[in-house]
């Protein structure tokens, strides 16, 4: 019954995350940024506000329909009249800073009409109850150029798409540093503001993703060189990755109605009991119920034990096997993997199945 009820609870969190890759940037509005980090404020500060402004670069009036907060503690203001081509509009946001010291992520739906998708807007940053050092609010630290954390997820970006993200960077050291951060992948984009640091003072890096440009699908790592004063720093590495997943917003009535459509022949598979070191097993049927080729671009997992084989494409009707083979070895206890299985499907983009048993010594 556990087992049974967390699986629930498991399908139901991927299908949240399967909601979400359908949401991203519109096609005839530009947004001045799509994140905004507050960075760290005290509770005391009272309340705190950012406005996103954007361009109509279509051919068409635009008119932003409503905005929705995730959160009572994020409040917005938006231009409710059209806005015409080549005209601006704005959304100003209030963060009210009234629910204590935490750390906060909060996102605005925005709905424009004339766009298939909406906007996410997200507002970030860390209250704070007292000050504290730099060197704690910024524990990563680069030869000096210190972050908050040393991993960013710039979360699903449609195919052909370029998506962006800021992050608040600090010198904890006691002289000036120079910065200079070289991307080493393709499709990558670093900006760092400014290329100079004072000790304790604060900037930014800007990151961007152009999918094109990066010839990869699925989740994929982007890597940088990070120079400080001149000389690299290699003894710790800046993690950047992003899903890469095909372009949908541009498809015409009739071709998502003949687009592929896969579907599994189960979405879970329970091994049961096995001694760790087991080499474990199975199979998945795939059928494309669709009217075109079904193109599986990626199958993936984050757990390496898990490895898999599977067709490059399954034509209309048809029936193909994915293989999985899961190596125990190491593991121990109820365990539970996921493979991802990225396609050309409007409708499922992303079809995640489960592995599942536990693994004893």
């Amino acid at each position: 019954m556990r087992k049974a009820n967390y699986l629930r609870l498991l399908l139901l969190s991927l299908t949240i995350m399967f909601v979400n890759t359908l949401i991203g940037q519109p096609q005839n509005v530009k947004f001045n940024k799509l994140v905004h980090d507050f960075g760290d404020i005290s509770l005391a500060s009272g309340h705190h506000k950012f406005t996103f402004t954007f361009e109509n670069n279509g051919k068409e009036p635009v008119l932003v329909q409503t905005v929705i907060s995730s959160c009572g503690c994020t409040t917005p203001v938006w231009t409710k009249k059209p806005v015409m081509p080549g005209e601006k509009g704005s959304i100003e946001v209030t963060f009210l800073n009234d629910q204590g010291p935490y750390p906060f992520d909060k996102a605005l739906t925005v709905y424009i009409t004339g766009e298939m998708r909406p906007v996410i807007l997200r507002i970030k940053g860390v209250v704070h109850d007292k000050p504290k050092p730099l060197g704690v609010l910024f524990p990563e630290n680069f030869s000096g150029l210190s972050l908050r954390k040393s991993y960013i997820d710039l979360g699903n970006i449609p195919l052909g798409e370029t998506t962006s993200e800021t992050v608040e960077v600090a010198n904890t050291t006691s002289r000036n540093i120079d910065i200079k951060i070289v991307p080493k992948t393709k499709g990558l984009i670093v900006n760092v503001k400014p290329s100079q640091l004072k000790p304790g003072q604060k900037g930014e890096i800007e990151i961007k993703i152009n999918s094109a440009e990066a010839g990869t699908w699925g989740k994929s790592g982007f890597k940088t060189a990070i120079f400080v004063n001149g000389t690299e720093v290699k003894n710790k590495e800046f993690k950047i990755t992003a899903s890469i997943r095909d372009n949908f917003s541009r498809l015409s009535k009739e071709e998502k109605e003949n687009a592929p459509l896969p579907m599994a022949s189960g979405s879970s598979y329970d091994f049961g009991k096995v001694k760790a070191g087991t080499i474990v097993s199975c199979t998945f049927d795939i059928r494309n119920l669709g009217r075109r080729d079904l193109l599986i671009r990626k199958t993936e997992s984050d757990n390496p034990a898990l490895t898999f084989k599977y067709p490059g494409k399954i034509p209309p009707g048809q029936t193909a096997k994915i293989e999985i083979t899961l190596d125990t070895s190491g593991e121990y206890g109820e365990k539970s993997y996921i493979l991802t299985i990225i396609s050309n499907s409007p409708s499922r983009p992303a079809m995640n199945l489960i592995v599942t048993g536990n693994v004893t010594r």
